[in-house]
């Protein structure tokens, strides 16, 4: 049987996994840090650790102390969905989605990073626990591929994934989420996972879903379930100009709430885009 990565071009992802490494935020507080209790305060400790419960319940002034956490945790959170497989060409959305995935779980395990995923529909369908070594990917990739091979797969949504992450409460992690959907999370929700963590949110499309250009008479605009004329002009102008706005309020969404962005589609160079969005990340400090 052949290895789940033997496509992946390995100077690509060492290149990928060379700037994911430290390559995330650590503006949210306790980046890389776990609490580890609290002892007495001497003369010399910062005082902004106090941890003035205890203080108060024992009358003596107690500081929390921390350990520094040097594994950086990787979840993977993957749209799944039957709307994944459109294409308007000779490459779906899923298949766009398969090569950006395996690029970037197998590169956070060349930094020998812990790697987890979550695979979601219109619920999590699978979840795959956060641990090391290659035989978990391979793992994690079979069940990706197994839960992509399956007929019966329904529309996703991304805000029962959304309330799902912000009530596990899940803390100091890298969050790759990959989703075409372009429904808008609850801000206090997604706020609160990017504070926690570094959130990467990654819009997997199809190129003519935001341009309707090419063969074809007609198109069901998914948001309003009408058809759209794409040989009317003036109409798919329309269409486009409207579409535009939806994609821009949503990474404007994103990122005013903490998070990172990046859209993929069928002709996009996956590696070339994502060297240059970490390339970027690392430029700006983060």
């Amino acid at each position: 049987m052949k290895h789940p990565f033997h496509l992946i071009d390995l100077v690509a992802s060492g290149k990928v996994s060379s700037l994911l490494a430290g390559n995330y935020k650590t503006s949210f507080h306790g980046s890389g840090i776990e609490f580890a209790g609290i002892r007495e305060y001497s003369l010399g400790d910062d005082t902004t650790s106090i941890d003035w419960k205890s203080t108060a319940r024992t009358g003596k002034t107690y500081i929390k102390k921390y350990e520094e956490d040097r594994e950086r945790k990787v979840l993977f959170v993957v749209d799944t969905g039957s709307n994944m497989r459109f294409g308007s060409g000779d490459k779906t959305k899923q298949e766009t989605l398969k090569e950006v995935f395996s690029l970037l779980l197998f590169s956070s395990a060349q930094n020998n990073d812990p790697n987890g995923a979550w695979f979601f529909t219109d619920a999590i369908q699978k979840t795959c626990k956060i641990e090391k070594w290659m035989a978990h990917l391979q793992k994690i990739h079979t069940d990706f591929d197994t839960l992509l091979a399956l007929s019966d797969r329904t529309k996703s949504s991304l805000g029962i994934i959304i309330e799902t992450l912000c009530q596990k409460r899940i803390k100091n992690h890298l969050i790759f989420i990959f989703s075409d959907s372009l429904e808008l999370p609850k801000e206090s929700q997604f706020r609160s996972i990017a504070e926690q963590n570094d959130c990467i949110f990654i819009h997997i499309f199809d190129s003519f879903e935001n341009t309707i250009e090419g063969e074809g008479e007609h198109i069901i605009n998914q948001k309003k379930d009408i058809f759209i004329d794409s040989s009317d002009k003036k109409k798919r102008e329309q269409y486009v100009r409207e579409r535009g706005l939806e994609l821009e309020n949503f990474r404007h969404t994103i990122t005013k709430l903490g998070g990172s962005y990046l859209a993929l589609d069928e002709s996009k160079n996956v590696y070339k885009e994502l060297f240059l969005f970490f390339k970027k990340r690392q430029n700006n400090g983060l």
